[in-house]
């Protein structure tokens, strides 16, 4: 059995591998959120406002730690990792640079030597928001050969994560580059998204109006995916071994759909949940014109940032023909659901 250790293991796309692989008979979760056969939690973790409603991490920061022979019979019986943490985001990196940098680059550095010391093989996550949005366009959509040209500090870090990776990991490598995933509440705190789920149901049922900013232009189409899909195709890409290779992973260019119609999705899944009743007449006012959603489409500097999924398809890892793939409208009840569900986790950037 293969086993697998995962940085930033609380957030959206690991959980989704880890509950893919709870069952397998391959592999191993190492520092599995349900499971700590190597009493990781007693470890030094990650300090971050996401952990007052997810899980703490192991601190991969921590350099003393992550080569302390406390940890070494650990890392010498991992066979993988899948590097995922990581400072996330546009605006979060530009509010913390310092933070974005140290997580984003250090972090990656600390990963890699990791790997060269222990002969483990790496998937390192980066980000499309490394490309040139003037490589790729409404009719052109973006692939793993679309120029590069990051433009924000984000793209700039996780840009550099792939260098260090392609240029000093010794080992296996692969680099995957996950687009417009989303999840579960709280699971997903980044997602636009699942964020606009919240405020809606957030305001809707306490009378609040609290103010959601989103830096995108409603009337561009986004093709929005959910984890458990991009964790599948990772897992797929693991299991053939596609090392050496780089890849785009989320839904067909073709599926991409503006906000309005993500609204009408999302006021359908809560008149389907909820159902009629005075304590649901919110639902009627959600729509693209919410006051307290603020668009901000001329910082949406990604525009028609879809992909070309041919690379993934040759690698029979084609979202509609995978087990247990998971549409739009069914992932977006989902979230809906889990917002109900889990509405008292106030999320951080409430």
């Amino acid at each position: 059995m293969k086993k697998i250790f995962i940085t930033g293991e609380s957030g959206t796309i690991p959980l989704a591998i880890q509950k893919q692989l709870m069952e397998s008979k391959e592999y191993q979760i190492v520092n599995c959120q349900t499971k700590d056969p190597y009493g990781l939690k007693t470890k030094a973790l990650k300090e971050w406002q996401a952990f007052s409603v997810r899980e703490p991490e192991l601190n991969f920061l921590d350099r003393e730690l992550l080569f302390h022979s406390v940890l070494e019979k650990m890392w010498k019986e991992t066979d993988i990792i899948i590097h995922s943490g990581a400072f996330v985001g546009t605006d979060f990196c530009a509010d913390k640079p310092t933070d974005a940098i140290k997580a984003n680059v250090e972090g990656t550095q600390n990963i890699v030597d990791l790997c060269n010391k222990y002969n483990i093989k790496l998937c390192y996550f980066s980000t499309t928001a490394i490309l040139d949005p003037k490589d790729y366009g409404k009719t052109r959509p973006m692939s793993e050969l679309t120029k590069i040209e990051p433009q924000t500090l984000y793209g700039i870090t996780k840009f550099s994560g792939e260098q260090i990776v392609k240029q000093l990991c010794k080992n296996d490598f692969m680099v995957v580059r996950p687009v417009f995933g989303f999840s579960d509440y709280p699971d997903d705190l980044h997602s636009a998204l699942t964020k606009a789920i919240y405020i809606l149901y957030h305001n809707g049922i306490s009378l609040s109006s609290e103010k959601l900013e989103i830096l995108l232009d409603t009337k561009i189409p986004k093709s929005y995916t959910r984890v458990e899909n991009i964790g599948a195709a990772v897992i797929k890409l693991i299991d053939g071994n596609q090392w050496g290779e780089t890849f785009n992973v989320g839904e067909n260019f073709k599926q991409a759909v503006d906000w309005k119609v993500l609204f009408s999705f999302i006021k359908e899944s809560f008149e389907e949940i909820l159902g009629p009743g005075p304590d649901a007449k919110w639902i009627n006012d959600i729509n693209i014109n919410n006051p307290n959603i603020i668009w901000k489409p001329e910082l949406d500097y990604l525009h028609y940032h879809n992909m070309n999924d041919e690379k993934i398809k040759s690698r029979s890892c084609e979202f509609k023909k995978m087990p247990n793939y998971i549409g739009l409208k069914e992932g977006i009840k989902s979230t809906c659901e889990s917002v109900i569900k889990n509405y008292l986790k106030k999320p951080y950037w409430i």
